[in-house]
């Protein structure tokens, strides 16, 4: 919730940007976090996200690794 009130409190600000959603869960992946980036800052550009589940992240690292490496190859970064 924490992050809805920073971008409702600095959409002026984060409008006409590309905004890339990233998180750690625990089976929710995204949870339409992006729909939702989206409508709170309609003038931005929302990229391609990754959810990343929390315990791949703490016990699987090489694997949560890869898949950050490859988003971010996907992202062009």
């Amino acid at each position: 919730m924490i992050m809805y009130t920073f971008f409702e409190n600095n959409a002026d600000s984060l409008s006409n940007k590309t905004l890339i959603p990233f998180s750690t869960h625990a089976g929710s992946g995204l949870a339409g976090f992006d729909k939702k980036l989206a409508e709170a800052i309609p003038n931005s550009t929302i990229a391609k996200g990754i959810a990343i589940a929390g315990d791949d992240a703490q016990n699987n690292q090489d694997s949560a690794r890869n898949s950050i490496e490859s988003w971010l190859s996907e992202l062009g970064f």
